[in-house]
């Protein structure tokens, strides 16, 4: 048994006393659900020299008051100084207003002011009258000061209209205001979204909401007005999450980006990565297997290290690097996910954020009524595999090795040559359709219930998940289980807190890939059509394949891989006063991991071995404590500033076992069945950083910004000589559309240019590496041996150093907005296996010996082509385009390239260069293979031991990019997004064997491509890039003749989705008592144009541009309902 033990140095006992204490806290936050009485809020005013409106608006903005009065009152030429510490309202209104003619009431959040003195009348039929941010006449009509004056004589009340507002999703908006317009009467609609006023024929109603664009509807005697406000698409007003902080996007000098809610629900992708795609520029997400639960490949902005170049996952505060995590959430518990690109951004994660950081800020409650939302999707997916790359049947496989065998000059005529075949195990009365057998169409089912709500002072949100997912290669499919709890509460006026605890379930039987004999896509194209799974009675046949019968393996292989999660958040806050809050937070995740397979005694695996199981598995706790000081004050009425210092400690503790045993029987699935043990070892480590760190922006005029960050993190991978780090960066930004320049210029709304340089480090790598281990249980010719790990005690933190410069536009009211950026990001000190002597039989050392370079630019372009405020036609679009190039800049040994057998890392090349001999094409008069003798081209050899390796392509694609538009009539809506990866070759590893031109010759995995049938040379004067077909051929098709033959294209435009969406009308849905109801029918991946049209696989290859056998993306189709209560 293997065990390694690591002393951890920066947590001690007491961090787990304070995650009791959590738990405790966590757990009277979930039930605390009764609002406090006497409640009493508290101000605090230090103003001098000013206006008495601008004392009305600084009491506005520091607390829930709003003030409802008639210019005529202020005397605006009047200036006085207020200062007043932790006052009441109440006192701070009867100082203000002592000694003047200005008498007030005050009516639940509203506050009335009108005179002493009978001239209230001649207030209230000003036409000067203003109510500031809504109006509520119930509120007004309810004032006795008022009413005296007989308020309804003033006005014309006319009939009572009501009605309903609904966001763009159909949930009822509550909160708008609905005014009368050029009257002093409105209403907010509640938390149903209705409202009811009063209102004359030919009254035009305002309806409006901060963020959304407002509305106008003519009264002509409608029983009902029912509306949707839609989006405002106002760029810099929208708030940015970054982890830390909430920012308004015109005071953001960093490359950031959101995606949109609706883009993550109603979706049946397993991870919220796959979502991305497509929506986001900069981000490059790449899904190459269709196995439900698979990670896919995310890198932002290039390949910034060799050794870890994923992005960070922040959920809700809890920090990973581990992307799978991500397959554990329920996308419809997502309120937003951010992502941060650049220095500005990423540099307050410090080591964590040199690859960019992805925000997941899952949904709060919201107080008021009770919510429930349900949401129901069902469908089906198929294969995606062309009719004309499927693989041959009997027929067409005799048909090519009959002449395979004539071109081997081992028979004269086809019927010799079918004798000769079936001499050697060919079977022509057998015609084994293996893609039939090893597909499904797969099916696909997701619900969702959730419910929210809240007083004056709690809220919370509560919501359970299910979800399946099959793939459309047998026995292989996923199961989800999703809970979410979320409380907050407001202890007083000063302090909150919040908390949330979650859990997930995954359950997933997976299949092997690669070139596993038990890969069933494998299977697929290498078996020979002519053999058959089962023997004449019925039994299965093992007879072929290593006894690796995929259908018996299909359905009797146990290879289920489980994952539980559980994290918890703990959020207080306490605000000293108005410019001074403290913030903590505790996150606890909890991750188990269990593989387990069961292979039977009669085949496979298994077979050798008299049954096989295998269990592994891993207990992962990840636990973060942060103390946050946040600091925010204006001065001089132009000076903002806003800051944040902390300390924060994260621990991660895992341990890993691995067990093998053997001889069970195939009744018993508990390893411990009368079983021998094969192997066993157990792995623990402990991870360890604390750090330091300090943020501020300062904003003048709100035209000119300034930021900064700075963080020292501390981390137990590295030795004491390298063990901290100073990170830091700054940005500057200018908001030119506030200059008085532009106010001419009347098509801009937003124009903001920002810039950003940092220095980001990046500790991805694995523990210990710095030391020297020694390990004990290896095995070694039956003996125990001990094992030695050289380390490194000069090993360090790599370091990146971003440089970004954008510009934010929002032109003709919203009708044209997005981002553009461009920028560098130079990676120096990175991490590679560097050889030493080999004296203590270690061959490689890992060292900081390597830099890169990505560079490029971004385009994100949103636009309204075509708006109706009448509930009519209308079309937007949302574009986003990435470009980024990368190079290795160092190497190792004065930048000596380094070669492997298929790829290359060189200075001044691609990081992910595919190295291989230059196919040549086919001699036209003989069919033989040819190559290039060097990379330049000048001469040709039919020898394949003569051809040189050259480079041949690189994986990066030369741009990704993402167009979506959406279409809505009335209540119908249509939804479609495109998506391509242009330039980047793929490089196919494994059809070198199904192009084996005949080598393979009976061979019962030598089934041949369809494009080798298709394309094959037959005689002199083809023109082909598939050589002739020669039974037992040695001149080309060996397994061994890895070459530019097998290097594509990888060109692609996806029809990724598109949505049919019918939302219902009011009628229906007050009679059946819901709030909004939702019905759509969605597809993804329905439709692919490939350039290379060699590639008989999906183009969506890994990173790296290899295809390796992995489970087929399927095409899905499916039904859903949302239904909100």
């Amino acid at each position: 048994m293997k065990k390694n033990n690591v002393t951890f140095f920066l947590i001690g006992n007491s961090f787990f006393r304070i995650m009791k204490i959590y738990t405790l806290l966590v757990s009277i936050t979930l039930i605390k659900v009764m609002a406090l009485d006497g409640y009493s809020q508290k101000l605090s005013l230090h103003l001098k020299d000013v206006e008495l409106k601008e004392v009305l608006s600084a009491i506005e903005n520091k607390s829930e008051y709003k003030f409802f009065y008639n210019s005529y009152l202020i005397n605006s030429s009047e200036k006085r100084d207020i200062k007043v510490n932790n006052a009441e309202v109440k006192d701070v209104l009867d100082g203000l207003f002592k000694g003047t003619v200005i008498n007030y009431k005050v009516l639940d959040k509203q506050i009335v002011l009108f005179s002493k003195s009978k001239e209230y009348k001649k207030i209230l039929d000003s036409s000067f009258f203003r109510a500031r941010d809504s109006i509520f006449r119930s509120n007004i009509l309810n004032n006795t000061a008022i009413n005296s004056v007989g308020v309804d004589d003033l006005f014309d009340q006319g009939v009572k209209v009501s009605g309903a507002v609904k966001d763009e999703e159909g949930s009822p908006f509550p909160g708008v205001t609905v005014v009368v317009k050029g009257t002093i009467f409105g209403v907010e609609t509640d938390y149903d979204g209705r409202f009811e006023i009063n209102a004359q024929k030919g009254n035009i109603l305002l309806f409006s909401f901060t963020g959304y664009k407002s509305q106008e509807v003519i009264y002509n005697g409608q029983k009902e007005i029912n509306i949707t406000l839609k989006e405002e698409a106002n760029l810099l007003e929208e708030v940015i999450v970054t982890g830390y902080a909430k920012q308004q996007k015109e005071r953001v000098t960093g490359s950031v980006e959101t995606i949109k809610v609706e883009n993550l629900i109603n979706n049946p992708r397993t991870t919220i990565q796959e979502s991305i795609q497509g929506n986001i520029s900069g981000v490059q997400v790449v899904s190459s297997s269709g196995q439900p639960g698979s990670t896919p490949n995310v890198r932002i902005r290039g390949i910034g290290s060799f050794e870890s170049a994923s992005p960070l996952y922040v959920i809700d505060g809890l920090q990973t690097k581990s992307a799978s995590v991500m397959t554990t959430l329920n996308p419809n518990d997502i309120e937003n996910v951010t992502v941060l690109k650049d220095a500005s951004a990423t540099s307050i994660y410090g080591t964590s954020g040199s690859n960019g950081v992805i925000v997941v800020t899952t949904k709060s409650g919201k107080k008021g009524r009770t919510r429930i939302n349900v949401s129901s999707q069902t469908g089906f997916s198929t294969p995606t595999i062309a009719e004309k790359f499927k693989p041959l049947n009997t027929t067409e496989f005799q048909e090519l090795f009959i002449e395979g065998v004539r071109n081997a000059n081992l028979a004269s005529t086809n019927s010799e040559a079918l004798t000769y075949l079936t001499d050697r195990g060919f079977n022509p009365e057998v015609n084994t359709d293996w893609l039939d057998l090893l597909t499904q169409n797969a099916t696909f089912q997701q619900h969702n219930v959730s419910v929210s709500g809240g007083g004056e002072k709690t809220s919370y949100y509560l919501s359970g998940g299910f979800y399946k997912q099959e793939a459309v290669i047998l026995n292989s499919n996923l199961e989800r289980f999703n809970f979410l709890l979320k409380g907050s509460h407001d202890i007083s006026d000063k302090a909150k807190v919040s908390s949330s605890i979650s859990f997930s379930k995954n359950t997933s039987n997976v299949r092997p890939d690669a070139g596993a004999f038990a890969n069933p896509v494998r299977a697929i194209y290498r078996l020979r059509p002519d053999i058959s799974p089962y023997n004449e009675d019925g039994s299965y046949n093992l007879g072929f394949n290593g006894t690796h019968n995929p259908v018996a393996q299909a359905e009797n292989e146990i290879r289920k891989n489980i994952r539980n999660r559980v994290a918890g958040v703990l959020d207080f806050s306490y605000k000293f006063n108005d410019y001074l809050t403290y913030e903590g937070k505790l996150t606890a995740g909890f991750n188990f991991t269990d593989n387990f397979e069961r292979l039977p005694s009669g085949y496979g695996s298994g077979r050798h071995v008299n049954g096989r199981g295998d269990q592994e598995g891993q207990y992962l706790t990840r636990y973060l404590m942060r103390n946050l000081i946040r600091f925010d004050y204006s001065f001089g009425e132009k000076h903002d500033i806003t800051s944040f210092a902390g300390y924060e400690v994260q621990k991660i503790n895992s341990k890993s076992y691995n067990l093998r045993v053997e001889n069970i029987p195939d009744e018993f699935e508990d390893l411990a069945a009368g079983a021998t043990p094969s192997q066993a070892s157990e792995s623990r480590s402990i991870e360890g950083k604390n750090s330091l760190f300090f943020n501020t922006e300062y904003a003048y005029d709100k035209k000119y910004l300034l930021s900064g960050s700075i963080r020292r993190d501390g981390s137990s991978k590295f030795g004491p000589k390298n063990k901290h780090g100073v990170f830091w960066s700054m940005g500057l930004g200018w908001n030119i559309s506030k200059e008085s320049f532009m106010n001419s210029v009347n098509f801009v709304d937003d124009l903001k240019l920002r810039a950003s340089y940092g220095k980001i480090g990046n500790d991805g790598i694995g523990n210990n590496r710095f030391i020297t281990i020694l390990s004990s249980g290896s095995d070694y010719n039956g003996q125990v041996a001990s094992g030695l790990s050289i380390g490194n005690p000069d090993i360090k933190w790599e370091d990146s150093f971003p440089l970004d410069i954008g510009l934010d536009y929002s032109l003709f009211n919203g009708r044209i907005s997005g981002s553009f950026d461009w920028y560098k990001r130079v990676g120096e000190d990175l991490l590679m296996s560097a050889p030493v002597s080999g004296l203590n039989g270690t061959y490689t050392l890992t060292s900081n010996v390597a830099s890169t370079e990505n560079k490029g630019f971004e385009i994100t372009l949103n636009t309204r082509n075509v708006e109706s405020n009448t509930n009519g036609f209308s079309w937007r679009t949302n574009f986003t385009f990435s470009r980024n190039t990368n190079k290795v800049t160092k190497l190792i040994n004065n930048n000596a390239p380094q070669e492997g057998s298929t790829s290359i890392r060189a200075v001044g090349e691609d990081f992910y260069t595919f190295y291989l001999p230059i196919y040549a094409g086919v001699d036209p008069l003989n069919g033989d293979a040819l190559w290039y003798k060097d990379e330049t081209k000048s001469e040709v050899t039919n020898n394949y031991g003569d051809a040189k390796q050259a480079i041949v392509g690189k994986a990066t694609p030369d741009f990704y990019a993402g167009l979506r538009n959406t279409f809505s009539y009335k209540n119908i809506s249509l939804n479609v997004q495109f998506y391509t990866s242009w330039g980047g070759k793929i490089y196919d590893t494994w059809s070198r064997f199904t192009n084996s031109d005949g080598s393979r010759s009976l061979s019962t995995s030598g089934n041949v491509s369809r494009g080798t049938y298709e394309r094959r040379w037959q005689q002199p004067g083809d023109i082909t890039d598939v050589p002739r077909f020669v039974y037992g051929n040695t001149q080309s098709g060996r397994s061994s003749m890895s070459s530019s033959r097998f290097v594509y294209d990888g060109s692609y435009v996806r029809l990724r989705e598109a949505e049919l969406a019918y939302t219902f009308g009011e009628d229906l849905k007050s009679h059946l008592g819901i709030s909004s109801l939702r019905v759509f029918l969605k597809g993804n991946n329905l439709w692919t144009y490939v350039k290379d049209k060699r590639l008989e696989r999906d183009p969506e290859a890994g990173i790296d541009g290899r295809l390796n056998q992995e489970i087929p993306i399927g095409r899905t189709v499916f039904l859903g309902v949302n239904v909100s209560f």
